[in-house]
């Protein structure tokens, strides 16, 4: 027996559906276009995270209710084994894993894919922020997806890209439009240069760049708006840090932390001449206090006291 679940009144519809769980509100919405209009009408109460997950082998969007996985949707360029169809934007092919628990979809193209799962997945639940992992092989097929999220007014929790490889203009889109991510990590780049003038405008909690040697002492005293950093082989001398640590004390922003893996040797002794310190506590004249601790030959660590 059918149940007229859309000919109820709307009172009685939205105590249905705060009950459903997020899956089962996904499989509703596309049982028709109506379910879906006035389903999704009665869903803002359903939060979600998300990440696009752009691996080698099989692309895919996770689904996140706290930190709980419950979904995922792969994605394939081909293949034949596809019993159903989805309605995004474009109607596609997809089939249902049950053991797995996820979604198996096909599309032409992989940013069309992440494009349109995204917008559908923003007009059926309230989505706290969104996630980003590049492909290695591939190395800016998410700048795009990221610049998607960033148009829909969307928080970029984190971004984790594993490969730079020398397109500046890419690099230059892809550090604009992740500038308020709250964790970022650039795992490898292969060129030592890119001109980027706009690191003030980044508020991370925490950034991560394995590779370094491009960034100039300026770069780094323009990142005092991000709580942690966390910077290697940069090719600084000690007066450099020595400069950043004074631009620090002068005007420490949000900076909580910043830690250093030289590419050249550092003597502490060195990065705290001239400045008002006692053993590696400095102060400024503003009360702001930094600590400077070298851990190895080649890192240090300045850590704002509270």
């Amino acid at each position: 027996m059918s149940f007229p679940l859309l000919r109820l009144p709307c009172l009685a519809l939205e105590e249905i559906v705060k009950n459903c769980n997020h899956k089962e509100i996904l499989f509703l919405v596309q049982t028709s276009s109506r379910a879906r209009r006035l389903i999704s009408r009665h869903t803002k109460s359903h939060f979600v995270k998300i990440s696009f997950v752009d691996e080698i082998i099989v692309p895919h969007v996770q689904l996140f209710y706290g930190d709980q996985e419950f979904f995922r949707i792969l994605i394939y360029a081909e293949g034949e084994n596809f019993d159903s169809s989805w309605k995004f934007k474009t109607l596609v092919p997809v089939s249902y894993d049950n053991e797995e628990q996820c979604l198996l979809s096909c599309w032409t193209k992989y940013d069309q894919a992440f494009q349109e799962i995204l917008d559908f997945l923003n007009e059926v639940f309230r989505i706290e922020d969104v996630s980003l992992v590049n492909n290695p092989k591939d190395f800016y097929r998410l700048v795009p997806i990221a610049e998607h999220v960033a148009s829909k007014n969307l928080k970029i929790r984190s971004v984790y890209w594993s490969l730079f490889s020398g397109n500046e203009e890419m690099e230059n889109r892809l550090l604009t439009v992740t500038k308020c991510a709250t964790d970022f990590k650039i795992r490898e780049m292969n060129f030592f240069s890119i001109r980027f003038d706009h690191f003030h405008l980044f508020r991370m909690d925490r950034l991560e760049i394995d590779h370094s040697s491009w960034m100039t002492a300026e770069n780094v005293v323009a990142l005092r708006n991000c709580k942690r950093v966390r910077l290697g082989s940069v090719w600084f001398e000690a007066t450099d840090i020595n400069k950043i640590l004074l631009e620090y004390i002068e005007d420490p922003g949000e900076l909580l932390e910043l830690r250093l893996t030289s590419r050249k040797d550092i003597r502490l002794g060195d990065v705290v001449t001239g400045l008002n310190a006692v053993e590696v506590l400095i102060t400024g004249q503003n009360g702001i206090r930094f600590s400077a601790t070298m851990l190895w030959e080649d890192t240090i660590v300045i850590t704002r006291e509270t």
